[in-house]
């Protein structure tokens, strides 16, 4: 515990803040979650919740459904009985950002629920990471499409739910890569990733994942689904042709299963469905993985590259002293973008091996791993036989000679209320610990990357005006010093970083100025830092702090 008080002392003093006040952060004032007091014997119905990238099970996840509160056990699994209804479900977990939707619950009835992580800024470090989380939320949003599509009469699983949550990874995946701002060569300093910003596919599989969940909504409440109703009439489901005879045929509680098959039915067949609208979308995005380079790209919907463009050829990227590269056992990932059709191919690379893609004109990004930044190539023509691309990776920055470097990022939103109003901030940053040698001072570095923001969003009552009531602010490279104990057991580092921004608000003819700190503390083991980040903040009339576990992972 020594670690959090060190990480107090020195952000508390920072801010000038009574040192029980950031105990108070740190440790809580205690209160309770759901709890289930259900046997796990019982049947029902089942929610099943999982990290939206890894699809591994997340356990103590925080589940309500209707006004029942319940926790995921080590499996990621809550089992409950209760009566058949629509009800609320919301499922929320640390790190994470919280779903909410309606479900029709039944006898047998199963919600998977993948998760997707609060995802921070890229950055050069963590471009390798976010590409490995992208293409992962591709091949489970392929997965979830397949499920849809081959779901039947006696499906108890919620695959359009499955489908929801996994488009919406996906989409918060690629949005959040096309923010990436380069740091090295011709491309430093660019808002977005150009060929992102003309990717249409993603705005359809989002727009056609907001109407499935819409229609759904309004499905469950009862209410009229005009949509449901045109398509009903000249495709009779159970022999009724309107929702209203549906419900006349199934009263009560019996009408839910149906319900709920009917919306699967529905957004498959109906060439016009939210559906069908993301597929269209979906269709725009090819992946490629060893041992199928040779074999050509297949886009989401399961099409092979070699039906859809025509004219292939072969391309093998060739990486100068490839055994540099930090990749921790995974693959370079690169992004092909079609600038002709408009369409992204993702592709996990082997070394020299030749993939087969389309014949056309490509701008393409490489990712290099965690110790060098990605490689950007515009204009690249790819025309019939075999091309080799030559790439240079660079160095990100270099760690000093005998140090080890750890990477991890901290994102949150929250909000604080004084007697001014209430002011909501979302950090977004990257953090490296790069910790000296055993023999050495016990002096290393830590190193901020990423922006946090700040808005009013609320005045207390009598307040007219606050300046400045907005603002965002970059940490670029910021550095300070990280206090290693090397000699105890366990390792122990605490560190902080300051940064100070002008506002443009003049008051008494001196600017005013936004200043922010962030700590870590933690312990070091052979292959990770585990412990806390800290951020405290001064913006306008507002001081907030707050801190959450982290992990930082050696490269």
């Amino acid at each position: 515990m020594k670690q959090f008080v060190s990480l107090s002392q020195r952000l508390t003093v920072a801010l000038v803040f009574p040192i029980a006040a950031l105990v108070f952060a740190l440790y809580g004032c205690g209160g309770g979650g759901g709890t289930n007091n259900t046997p796990s014997t019982t049947r029902g119905i089942t929610v099943l919740v999982q990290d939206a990238f890894t699809k591994t099970p997340i356990a103590s996840a925080s589940v309500r459904i209707g006004t029942q509160n319940f926790t995921t056990n080590s499996q990621g699994v809550v089992n409950a009985t209760l009566q058949p209804g629509v009800y609320q479900l919301q499922v929320s977990k640390n790190g994470y950002s919280t779903f909410s939707t309606s479900v029709a619950c039944f006898e047998g009835a199963q919600f998977p629920v993948r998760l997707t992580p609060n995802l921070s800024t890229v950055t050069d470090e963590t471009f390798q990471q976010r590409s490995e989380q992208v293409f992962a939320a591709a091949e489970n949003l392929r997965d979830a499409i397949a499920a849809v599509k081959s779901a039947n009469e006696t499906t108890n699983q919620d695959v359009i739910l499955l489908f929801a949550t996994a488009s919406n990874a996906f989409t918060a995946a690629l949005n959040s890569v096309s923010n990436y701002l380069p740091t090295k060569g011709k491309f430093a300093g660019r808002g977005r990733l150009d060929f992102l910003s003309s990717f249409f596919g993603l705005v359809k599989v989002s727009q056609g994942t907001e109407e499935i969940l819409n229609i759904r909504n309004k499905l469950l409440a009862g209410e009229d689904v005009p949509e449901i109703d045109a398509w009903l009439a000249q495709h009779p489901y159970q022999g009724a042709r309107s929702l209203r005879e549906l419900r006349e045929m199934y009263p009560g509680p019996t009408v839910y299963p149906v319900l709920h098959r009917l919306l699967i039915i529905y957004e498959r067949q109906n060439p016009n469905s939210g559906f069908n609208k993301a597929m269209d979308g979906a269709k725009d995005t090819w992946l490629s993985q060893w041992p199928n380079l040779l074999d050509g790209a297949k886009n989401l919907l399961g099409e092979l590259v070699h039906n859809v463009w025509g004219a292939v050829g072969k391309l093998a990227f060739k990486t100068a002293d490839y055994a540099s590269l930090v990749l921790q056992n995974k693959e370079q990932i690169a992004w092909l973008w079609d600038k002709v059709k408009r369409q992204l191919i993702l592709v996990k690379v082997k070394n020299e091996q030749e993939i087969t893609l389309p014949q056309t004109t490509y701008d393409i990004v490489i990712s290099n791993g965690t110790a060098h930044a990605p490689t950007f190539v515009s204009d690249y023509q790819l025309g019939a036989g075999v091309q080799i691309l030559t790439i240079t990776p660079t160095l990100i920055g270099i760690t000093p000679i005998g140090f080890t470097a750890y990477v991890g990022q901290f994102s949150k939103t929250f909000d604080v209320t004084n007697s001014v109003g209430t002011c909501r901030f979302t950090v977004d940053i990257s953090l490296k610990a790069e910790v000296p040698p055993e023999n050495s001072d016990g002096k290393g570095n830590l190193i901020v990357n990423g922006t946090w923001n700040a808005k009013v969003i609320a005045l207390a009552p009598g307040v007219t005006s606050v300046n400045p009531s907005e603002g965002t602010y970059t940490f670029q490279n910021a550095k300070g010093t990280l206090n290693c104990d090397l000699l105890s057991q366990p390792k122990t580092a605490e560190g902080t970083v300051e940064g100070i921004w002008g506002t443009g608000v003049i008051e008494d003819g001196v600017e005013l100025k936004s200043r922010a700190w962030v700590g870590l503390v933690g312990e070091i083991g052979s292959n990770a830092i585990n412990g806390e980040v800290g951020f405290m903040v001064r913006f306008s009339a507002f001081t907030a702090y707050v801190t959450e576990p982290v992990t930082l992972r050696k490269q």
